[in-house]
């Protein structure tokens, strides 16, 4: 899904979870980096996204025959992305 978007990338760099975390508390003290989850996954709900994009979106397992026999287009995926105008 993210081939057309890394073109001429030939490495990547992965934060460390706890440094994002770190980060994120000296910004917003009050809340946890999951809470950008949970919010993320109200606005899809209140946008009209599909479930099974939702979960997709969020790394949910789509169950075991879900997962085997599910494979959605990425056209799919970014025509329910575009629902998310909030």
């Amino acid at each position: 899904m993210l081939r057309p978007y890394l073109k001429g990338v030939s490495e990547l760099t992965f934060y460390v979870q706890n440094r994002i975390r770190e980060r994120f508390h000296k910004v917003l003290p009050d809340n946890r980096l999951y809470d950008l989850r949970t919010t993320f996954y109200t606005r899809c709900q209140e946008c009209g996204v599909a479930d099974v994009a939702r979960n997709v979106f969020v790394g949910h397992s789509l169950g075991a025959l879900g997962d085997t026999y599910t494979e959605l287009s990425d056209e799919f995926l970014l025509k329910e992305g575009r629902k998310l105008k909030y």
